[in-house]
């Protein structure tokens, strides 16, 4: 039996990291969709928010002359719960005016915003932090909407999903080594047979020889018989030996 174990410990051992590997990739898949689908909403709130000021600009007036800015972005930041501030940023890193709390570092957020390659998001202290820049008539960027959303509900979402994940591993790879347990034991029968029957003739056979005590008549296989006729053979040949040598 100890060759059966080898292999259904080495095959668990085996599922048992493809599973962690699957589990792994689909919880990164999934961190991977959660990211997008927070890029998106603050996409579409970030560039909702900056139609006002686009507007102002296309008149010739700059953003830090539009008076009602602190209100189109506290009216934009009342679309949803989950948002914990807006900020109109001029790209040396200046609030003009926010929304909301006032927790994000808009200097550092500035040197990250690439205003001319487009938006720029990360996360930060449990905050989901987006850097949009706002799309000048003459096609530069004079401004940008910094947006800081609260993604706890997100990361909660993500580690739900990693337990259910690695209960669902936890389950399918007890069954899994059940049934390859199962399956080995039946596919390898007469092998293992075999292979205990080997161990079993040497064991007697070193138990025989090595510690002086003889097997019951009967005891032992094929192997263990002319493995003690070889030893036989071999004691009786080398006392002809030893008794030729004293002759001559």
């Amino acid at each position: 039996m100890a060759v059966f174990w080898r292999i259904w410990a080495t095959a668990s051992a085996s599922l048992a990291i493809t599973l962690l590997i699957l589990v792994g990739l689909t919880l990164l898949q999934y961190r991977n969709v959660q990211r997008t689908l927070l890029s998106e909403r603050v996409a579409v709130l970030a560039q909702n928010t900056a139609e006002p000021f686009v507007s102002a600009m296309a008149i010739g007036m700059p953003l830090a002359s539009v008076r009602n800015a602190k209100a189109l972005l506290e009216r934009a930041r009342q679309t949803d719960d989950a948002i914990i501030s807006i900020q109109l940023l001029e790209p040396g890193g200046r609030i003009l005016s926010h929304a909301g709390e006032e927790g994000a570092d808009a200097s550092n957020l500035a040197t990250l915003a690439d205003w001319s390659a487009g938006a720029v998001n990360r996360f930060e202290g449990g905050r989901f932090v987006s850097v949009t820049p706002i799309r000048g008539a003459a096609g530069g960027s004079p401004g940008a909407i910094v947006v800081s959303l609260d993604a706890a509900d997100s990361v909660d979402r993500a580690w739900a999903m990693g337990a259910e994940l690695a209960a669902a591993g936890v389950a399918f790879h007890v069954v899994g080594s059940l049934a390859i347990g199962l399956s080995l034991r039946r596919a390898f029968a007469s092998e293992i047979a075999a292979f205990d029957a080997v161990e079993q003739d040497v064991e007697l056979f070193e138990r025989d020889i090595w510690r002086g005590e003889p097997s019951a008549p009967g005891e032992g296989g094929e192997l263990h018989r002319v493995l003690t006729e070889a030893h036989a053979s071999y004691r009786a040949a080398a006392l002809r030996s030893l008794a030729d040598g004293a002759a001559n």
